[in-house]
């Protein structure tokens, strides 16, 4: 991950922002030939199975997450710090995890980490046990609505959760403020404004995000996005196609930011709110806004699973205690990611440095938790198969 002051990461999970490092992306979007493997126990027929390493030992812990968080400083921290080995299995995407914990199991894994709309696949699948945030000291630092809020994907009831909710983002709508004006309230219909010209849209992603954005714009309630079917997913298909030529930034916030500063792009969908700070420092004055639409964003939390039947419950247990719990060591993610940090201590610290980084830190919204009530938690739709062929037809018509 790179130290960018906006926070790039691709998500989805389905890709976030920019969310490579050397070659290891966040998420796998739903693209022309993707869109048939995230049914609920259809996964694994999709994707090849692969098992990781197997685990052992008690004085270890088998992790499998991006690379982000399973970077060679982490387990060197973690094993200073508790005289346990963490063993760390780089996977690319929510769908190459869930496949391998499928194949492999508590056998081979102690710990696995998702984007929250991918939770309750794993959770169905009984391949993750729910966490007794009792059993977290470090949960007394969480934001309570990443812990309370039984709205959000993971939240089994109050403090137990189906992960460990460790950093988050919302998406937002951007625009150049020096060619068009977007007034409050603020909408993802203002992308279809006739006063933006054909092609100065630009959309970060892929397919199933595009289709959700539409979904938004045209009313469809956020909890109800990944289920739309039928005639109401051929409406939202039939509503961006109206956008029609629209520029596609896939996993890049850089291509996002200087179509916006160069006026490339008029406006579009950005995968951070930090996006204008960015775009702003590099204009050296204010050229872009974004702000979180009236009809809500995607976005995501993201954060560690318990393994169902893992052989090293206790180590896990002790691994997201210090991941999510050491302040050097939420210092070091935040820094490393810049995304905003589920942890209210955490946030704080950050944010009363009254540095640069506290202002980065406040412009993607880290102080402002509650944003995180107005999210579509990025995830498998219902039906990938038909959001992939309505797509398709979007892209070839």
């Amino acid at each position: 991950m790179t130290n960018d002051p906006q926070g790039s990461r691709a998500a989805a999970g389905p890709e976030r922002a920019s969310e490579k490092k050397n070659g290891v992306s966040r998420r796998v979007f739903i693209g022309r030939s993707a869109g048939v493997a995230l049914a609920v126990g259809g996964l694994g027929s999709f994707l090849a199975a692969c098992g990781g390493s197997s685990g052992g030992g008690k004085r270890e812990v088998v992790v499998m997450a991006w690379e982000n968080y399973v970077d060679p400083e982490i387990q060197k921290r973690f094993q200073n710090a508790t005289g346990i080995r963490m063993r760390g299995i780089a996977a690319e995407s929510d769908q190459d995890m869930f496949t391998k914990l499928k194949a492999g199991g508590g056998a081979q894994y102690d710990v696995v980490f998702a984007n929250c709309g991918f939770s309750p696949l794993y959770y169905k699948n009984g391949l993750i046990e729910a966490i007794d945030l009792s059993e977290i000291p470090a949960s007394k630092n969480l934001w309570p609505v990443f812990k309370e809020n039984t709205d959000f994907p993971y939240v089994v009831e109050k403090n137990k959760t189906m992960l460990y909710p460790s950093m988050w983002a919302s998406f937002g709508i951007v625009w150049n403020s020096e060619k068009i004006d977007i007034p409050a309230p603020y909408s993802w219909n203002e992308l279809w404004n006739p006063k933006i010209p054909k092609g100065k849209v630009i959309f970060q992603g892929a397919g199933d995000d595009f289709l959700s954005i539409a979904g938004l714009a045209l009313g469809v309630p956020r909890d109800r996005i990944y289920s739309m079917t039928g005639a109401e997913l051929q409406r939202a298909a039939d509503y961006l196609a109206k956008l029609k030529p629209f520029q596609i930034s896939k996993s890049s916030d850089q291509v996002t930011a200087d179509a916006i500063r160069t006026g490339k792009a008029w406006a579009g969908q950005a995968t951070s709110l930090g996006l204008a700070y960015r775009i702003n420092e590099a204009a050296g004055k204010e050229v872009a806004r974004i702000e979180l639409p009236k009809e809500g964003a995607l976005g995501w939390v993201d954060g560690p699973q318990l393994v169902k039947g893992a052989k090293n419950r206790e180590n896990a247990l002790k691994f997201i205690d210090f991941l999510c719990g050491d302040p050097d060591m939420q210092d070091w993610l935040w820094k490393q990611n810049r995304f905003g940090m589920a942890s209210k201590t955490t946030s704080e610290r950050i944010l009363s440095a009254g540095d640069a980084d506290s202002k980065v830190y406040a412009s993607l919204g880290g102080d402002r938790p509650q944003i995180a009530e107005k999210l579509v938690f990025q995830g498998p739709p219902d039906n990938p198969k038909e959001w992939t062929a309505v797509y398709d037809k979007v892209i070839a018509g």
